[in-house]
């Protein structure tokens, strides 16, 4: 069977996350939504990938599958019977109908699809993108409702369903691996009755504790959790990703990050520092990230009513009292910044204090310092600093994923210069 992970027009709903990434290489629980895939299911994998990231997912995703732009069909029309996975599905095996040709929906979006190989090979022939491919299944096979499928339509979805994820992933992580007795761990505390799942490369110190009262905590590989560090489940702390003490709760911390300071209903993606004291709460932070000592960010208003967040150039009512900040890759603050609820900033962003909450969103590649705007800087320079930092975790930044920022720039540079015009007339 050929399975075909796609993303669809909405996963522009989920930048900046998915500025520098397709939906499907997300983090939500312990792991990527792709990972969560295929660690139930066999077969062949394609994944399908907007135009503008193709070429970066597929160095990442080497070895794993092909990668394929949205717009060739070619890889569908192989012959095999063939699985369709929108990449914003949270992936629940249980939800499967494999057998007879269906499309699975959930609010009249595309969850999956499977047909046999002949009727794939004959749709796509005569259909010029994914999009048309998708519009055609649904016109010639059986629709039914899977109501109980979660897809992620904005960025705070992968907040409210993190939980839940992490209890998912410890389902699958169970299989992959023995894990450490919690009991040989000295000088730790251990608090709760629900799992722990502790690597036997992982190094906890003493005067740690580990609390699964609300949900499991789950330590990966060679990651370390230094002295003075609290970690309430549900919790996952992933490979090489150093606690440097504080208070980490309800949230995944991916690889090879430096994390300290208060963390609560949080994601980040991975390779990203928050290394000193400062609150970080119902958000998201992408990849190369770092957040400067005492950078705070407000998840809560004052009159405690639903927080509204800017997405796609309006401002969407998120339904949710808690929503913190969507920080995108490669963004920079300064000591004491402050961000308000509901913040957006986009990819490769340098932000200074000027002692003020900073505006809602700001467009990325803006450097704003001290509430102005240098738009002098250019994207060879800011590449450049990316690198710099790279290289300190001993990872290249690729010709592809250069050539990604560069095009990305020029995409936005419209939308920071009337960004710098708003700001001066503020």
């Amino acid at each position: 069977m050929l399975i075909a992970v796609f993303e669809d027009d909405l996963a522009s709903s989920l930048q900046p996350l998915t500025l520098t990434r397709p939906s499907f290489m997300i983090r939500c629980g312990a792991q990527l939504l792709y990972e969560k895939i295929m660690s139930e299911l066999e077969g062949k994998f394609v994944f399908c990938a907007r135009g503008e990231v193709v070429e970066a997912a597929r160095e990442r995703l080497s070895g794993l599958g092909e990668v394929v732009s949205t717009d060739d069909l070619r890889a569908l029309a192989s012959g095999e019977d063939l699985l369709l996975v929108n990449g914003r599905w949270l992936f629940d095996k249980s939800l499967l109908r494999i057998g007879d040709e269906c499309v699975a929906l959930k609010d009249g979006e595309l969850v999956y699809a499977y047909l046999r190989g002949d009727d794939a090979e004959k749709i796509a022939e005569r259909c010029r993108s994914l999009p048309e491919f998708l519009d055609a299944l649904r016109a010639e096979l059986g629709e039914f409702r899977v109501d109980e499928a979660r897809i992620l339509r904005y960025p705070w979805d992968l907040i409210e369903y993190n939980r839940e994820e992490i209890l998912n992933d410890l389902k699958r992580l169970k299989r992959f691996k023995a894990w450490r007795e919690p009991a040989s761990i000295p000088g730790a505390y251990l608090v709760g009755e629900n799992d722990f799942l502790i690597s036997s490369t992982a190094k906890i110190y003493p005067c740690t504790v580990l609390d699964s009262s609300d949900g499991p905590v789950i330590i990966d590989d060679e990651a370390v959790v230094m002295p003075h560090s609290y970690l309430r489940g549900p919790c996952y702390v992933g490979r090489e990703t150093w606690i440097v003490g504080g208070k980490v709760s309800a949230s995944s911390i991916g690889h090879v990050c430096r994390v300290g300071g208060e963390v609560e209903e949080t994601i980040i993606q991975g390779f990203s520092n928050k290394y000193h004291a400062g609150f970080l709460g119902h958000s998201y932070v992408g990849e190369w990230v770092n957040l400067g000592a005492l950078t705070t960010v407000s998840d809560l208003k004052n009159d405690y009513s639903s927080v509204k967040v800017p997405i796609g150039g309006k401002l969407v009512d998120s339904g949710r009292v808690k929503v913190g900040a969507f920080i995108g890759d490669h963004v920079k603050t300064s000591i004491g910044l402050l961000l308000s609820t509901g913040s957006v900033i986009g990819v490769m962003c340098n932000l200074v204090t000027s002692g003020e909450p900073y505006p809602k969103y700001v467009p990325s590649f803006t450097w704003y310092v001290k509430g102005q705007v240098r738009d002098w800087i250019g994207v060879e320079s800011m590449i450049e600093a990316a690198e710099r930092m790279m290289a300190r975790r001993g990872i290249r930044m690729s010709e592809a994923e250069k050539r990604l920022y560069r095009r990305l720039y020029e995409e936005t540079r419209e939308e920071r210069r009337e960004f710098a015009e708003r700001v001066l007339r503020s």
